[in-house]
C-alpha cells in the first residue's frame, strides 16, 4: 500500500485565514492517486503535535510544506528539522517562491530533500511516484525539479512549460473540509461578510527586479478562462453563501478580453471582489470596461506603483510604460468610476549613499500625499 502524504501550510498570518490554496493544487494532482491529509498552521493552534501525531502512526512517509519568504520559515524550518530527527526515512519535499528562489541554501540543508521548483501540478504526482518505485534514475526526466545527485551536487531540471489550466484537476475543497470546515476560511473582508480567496492564473509577463514571481515563471503567464473561473465562484456562492472574492493572482488584469468576459458573466450575482494588476495595463481598458467592471463588482484594485521616481522606476525594470505622471492620472481616472486604487510603494531602494536612499524616500512621501489629494479614496500601502 502506498505510503501516506502530510501536505504542511506554515502559519504566515494571525487571525485571518485563507484558503490554502498552494497545498490544495498539490492535493489536487494526487487526488484518488495516494492518500494525503492537510494540516493548516494558521488554524492550528499546535500544528507540530498534529504532525508528530501522524508520523507516529507509522502510516506517513512524506512531509511536503510550501514555503514563502518570513513567516512561513518560522514553522517550515524546525518543524522539518523535527521531522528529519525524529522519523529519518521520511521524505521531505518543499515548493513554493523561498525554495524556489533560494534552492542553494534549501536543497544544501541536510532536513531538505527535495524542491519543487514551481508549478506542482505533473513534477508532485511523477516525483512520488518515481520515489514510490524506487526509481531514483527516473529523476532527472521530472521537470520543476531540484535535489542532489549521489555525488552531493545539486541537480535542477528544465522548467516546464505551462499547463492548460482548464485542463487541471478542480482543487479539492471537499477533502479540506474533512480537516477544516471551509467556512473558517470565509471570513469578513472590506469587500464582504463571507470572502473566498481564489488564483485564477499563474505568473507575470512583466520582469520586475524585485519581485519572487519573475524567477519562477520567468515572465510567462497562463490562466483558466473566465467561464471556469465563473464556475468556481459561483460553486462558492451557491454551497457557502460568499458574497465576495479575493483573486489573488499575480496579474489579474493582464487578458483584458477575460475580466471583461468574467465581468459580463458576474455583473447580476451580487458579489464583489479584488484583483492585483498593473496600472498602464489596466490603464488602456476604456472608461466603459472601468464602468463594467465597477458594476459587476470590481470594489478595489491592487496596483504596484512602487515609486513616482521615473529613474527608480527603470532601475526597478517595471517594463511597460509605467511613468509617475501616468500614475498620477490613473488615480484621477479611477476616482469618478468608484473603484478604489489600492497603490503598494517600495521605499529604500539601494542608491550610491544612504543619504540618497533617505532623499528618495521622502521624494516618495510627498509624491504619496499628491497621490492622496488627487484621489482621497485611495489606499496607500508601503514595503
Amino acid at each position: 500500500m502506498p505510503n501516506k502524504i502530510l501536505l504542511f501550510n506554515p502559519r504566515s498570518s494571525n487571525g485571518k485565514y485563507r484558503i490554502p490554496n498552494s497545498i490544495l493544487q498539490v492535493g489536487a494532482s494526487i487526488y484518488g492517486k495516494y492518500d494525503f491529509v492537510c494540516v493548516d498552521g494558521n488554524i492550528e493552534q499546535d500544528p507540530w503535535q498534529i504532525i508528530k501525531s501522524y508520523f507516529d502512526s507509522g502510516e506517513f512517509s512524506y512531509f511536503c510544506c510550501t514555503v514563502m519568504p518570513g513567516p512561513q520559515l518560522r514553522q517550515a524550518i524546525p518543524f522539518t528539522k523535527k521531522i528529519k530527527a525524529l522519523f529519518p526515512n521520511c521524505i521531505t519535499i518543499w515548493g513554493g517562491y523561498f525554495p524556489s528562489n533560494q534552492f542553494k541554501v534549501c536543497i544544501n540543508a541536510s532536513y531538505v530533500d527535495y524542491i519543487v521548483d514551481g508549478p506542482g501540478d505533473a513534477t508532485f504526482p511523477s516525483l512520488i511516484t518515481t520515489l514510490e518505485n524506487n526509481n531514483l534514475s527516473h529523476l532527472k526526466q521530472i521537470k520543476n525539479l531540484i535535489y542532489l545527485d549521489y555525488k552531493g551536487d545539486i541537480t535542477k531540471t528544465p522548467k516546464e512549460a505551462l499547463l492548460d489550466q482548464d485542463s487541471l484537476p478542480p482543487l479539492p475543497y471537499t477533502h479540506l473540509d474533512t480537516f477544516y470546515n471551509l467556512d473558517n476560511y470565509l471570513s469578513k473582508t472590506f469587500l464582504g461578510t463571507k470572502t473566498f480567496s481564489y488564483h485564477s492564473s499563474l505568473g507575470c509577463p512583466f520582469t520586475c527586479s524585485f519581485c519572487a514571481v519573475v524567477p519562477v515563471y520567468e515572465g510567462r503567464w497562463k490562466a483558466k478562462s473566465a467561464k471556469t473561473v465563473y464556475k468556481d465562484v459561483l460553486y462558492f456562492k451557491n454551497r457557502y453563501n460568499i458574497d465576495a472574492v479575493e483573486f489573488h493572482d499575480n496579474n489579474f488584469f493582464t487578458s483584458k478580453k477575460r475580466v471583461i468576459e468574467f465581468s459580463e458573466l458576474i455583473k447580476n450575482d451580487g458579489i464583489t471582489w479584488w484583483g492585483e494588476g498593473r496600472i498602464d495595463t489596466i490603464d488602456k481598458y476604456s472608461d466603459e470596461d472601468l464602468i463594467l467592471m465597477k458594476e459587476a463588482g470590481c470594489k478595489m484594485i491592487f496596483l504596484g506603483a512602487e515609486t513616482g521616481n521615473d529613474e527608480i522606476l527603470k532601475q526597478m525594470n517595471k517594463g511597460g510604460t509605467q511613468t509617475g505622471e501616468g500614475i498620477k492620472k490613473f488615480a484621477k481616472r479611477l476616482h469618478p468610476i468608484g473603484i478604489i486604487p489600492e497603490f503598494s510603494f517600495v521605499l529604500g531602494m539601494p542608491a550610491e549613499t544612504p543619504e540618497k536612499v533617505m532623499a528618495q524616500i521622502e521624494w516618495d512621501i510627498n509624491f504619496i500625499k499628491e497621490i492622496k489629494e488627487i484621489n482621497p479614496d485611495a489606499e496607500i500601502i508601503i514595503y
